[in-house]
């Protein structure tokens, strides 16, 4: 079974692309694309459930999943309970090589490891060549709570019998200094503003804000009151007064912010406060 992807985009490219959607999963997440100017976007946000009866297994994968070795397959693949598990032993590998070792396998699957922001690290998505979201194929969460947006898969499970092509993306922590290939705003859960209330403060207040947390701002997206992204420019500077609306950050320590000189309706920032699963101030 799938679900359009119309309604569930994620940014998974180099170089980079810009697509944009809205619609149908869990929750919202904006994304901004490296192409300038940029925008903010909504897209949505799957969750990946640890599959019934698979506890052992992500116990044993919780170790390695994600981790770089100097092993000479770039993919562990077994097969347990009807089910392909993989786990990713090599996440600098060239796609060609995740390739070639699922199709020995029999499956037509390709992988992309790509950096991401925090909120997306060991996120798992799945989608066919039409650009639909593949539910048969599943990410393997670890038991207990999960603190990201993306979700916090260990591993990756194909049904044995899977005939379909399909093209996974999954989410890495970003080395130093590395751009991210794949994020979301930065008061997204897992995001280093989450929980924060920084918006209709003034540039210079969210700016000191994000150096507390080793965070400068590399640019401004200054949008139009009332707009959706439809009148907006990016500029290298903005005067200190303006207010924030958003953001997101590029990479571990740079953030582009989302500004203009009139500050949002208050009704809509508490609305938006109170649908979140933040604790009340």
């Amino acid at each position: 079974m799938t679900q359009d992807l119309d309604h569930v985009v994620a940014r998974f490219a180099a170089p980079p692309v810009t697509e944009a959607g809205g619609g149908a999963l869990d929750l919202m997440r904006e994304i901004m694309t490296e192409e300038r100017p940029r925008p903010a976007r909504r897209v949505l946000r799957w969750r990946i459930a640890a599959p019934t009866g698979a506890l052992l297994t992500a116990l044993v994968l919780t170790v390695t999943w994600l981790m770089p070795t100097s092993t000479a397959s770039a993919l562990d693949i077994k097969q347990q309970d009807g089910y392909y598990v993989i786990q990713i032993k090599d996440l600098y590998a060239d796609p060609e090589s995740y390739e070639t070792q699922l199709r020995s396998v029999g499956l037509d699957v390709s992988l992309t490891v790509v950096p991401a922001t925090a909120a997306f690290e060991r996120m798992v998505f799945p989608s066919s060549p039409n650009h639909e979201h593949i539910t048969e194929i599943k990410g393997i969460d670890p038991p207990g709570p999960c603190d990201k947006l993306g979700g916090c898969a260990i591993g990756v499970k194909i049904p044995v019998g899977f005939k379909g092509a399909a093209q996974i993306n999954v989410g890495r922590k970003a080395r130093p200094g590395e751009r991210y290939l794949a994020f979301t705003r930065w008061d997204a859960k897992g995001e280093p503003m989450y929980c924060v209330a920084y918006r209709n403060k003034t540039v210079a207040e969210v700016r000191e804000m994000l150096r507390e947390r080793g965070i400068g701002i590399e640019e401004f997206t200054v949008t139009t009151r009332g707009t959706r992204g439809g009148d907006y420019e990016v500029r290298d500077s903005v005067p200190d007064s303006w207010f924030v609306s958003g953001g997101s950050l590029l990479a571990s320590d740079v953030a582009s912010a989302q500004v203009g000189p009139e500050p949002l309706d208050q009704e809509f920032v508490d609305d938006n406060e109170k649908a979140t699963d933040c604790p009340a101030s």
